[in-house]
């Protein structure tokens, strides 16, 4: 379900708030569809950020769920995630984070579903990677343009997979976060660019290389 609206938005300051990085993989190898009892699991890390620039970063947690089926907006069904994983990320009656990031948002907030109480802010790590040129061979996978941002960069091989890629993101992000502002980054999150690869874990899935984003002007 998308809820970004299409109007343009300017942008809050933001002192304080959380960034919740998260990351969705499917629970099967090979070639699959997106289907009712699909099985997948969701993983999050969280950036807390205060004034004076100050950084805590809070370990998150790996969820194991699947996919449901719903009515689709503009008729047939869609996908998203079940209930139980739905609220993991946003646990009843906690404020909800001030901004999700991820490789592909417009893509991974399909997939969350579920209304939400108000629309959060996305950040997409996988535009930024192309606005910034975080790139060695071009191919913008999210490994490749964590190996790029931080070349000694070893993420171990979890079990899960979900975890593997929160982990590289976290890279991926940690590097945004020094070459620009928050603020900044959610409103170029919105802007054009191609495609992400479809060497990605859900790259040839229908609606992959949908990039579609808020539009969002920077608070300056």
């Amino acid at each position: 379900m998308s809820n970004m609206t299409q109007a343009s938005q300017k942008l809050p300051i933001w002192k304080q708030g959380t960034i919740r990085l998260i990351d969705i993989a499917p629970g099967v190898s090979g070639r699959f569809r997106l289907r009712q009892g699909l099985p997948v699991s969701l993983a999050w890390y969280d950036i807390l950020f205060r004034e004076g620039h100050i950084r805590v970063e809070i370990n998150g947690q790996v969820c194991h769920g699947h996919l449901e089926e719903v009515p689709g907006e503009t008729g047939g069904c869609s996908h998203v995630i079940d209930d139980r994983l739905f609220n993991a990320l946003f646990p009843h009656g906690q404020t909800l984070p001030l901004c999700l990031a991820g490789y592909n948002m417009a893509f991974l907030h399909t997939l969350l579903g579920a209304p939400w109480d108000e629309p959060p802010y996305l950040l997409c790590l996988y535009k930024m990677s192309r606005m910034f040129d975080l790139g060695k061979t071009g191919d913008y996978t999210l490994a490749e343009i964590a190996e790029y941002t931080d070349p000694e960069v070893h993420v171990p091989w979890y079990e899960n997979e979900a975890l593997t890629r929160v982990e590289l993101g976290r890279v991926v992000l940690r590097k945004l976060l020094s070459m620009c502002r928050l603020n900044m980054m959610v409103a170029l999150s919105g802007a054009k660019v191609p495609p992400p690869p479809t060497s990605e874990p859900f790259g040839k899935i229908r609606g992959w290389q949908q990039m579609e984003g808020g539009v969002f002007r920077d608070f300056e």
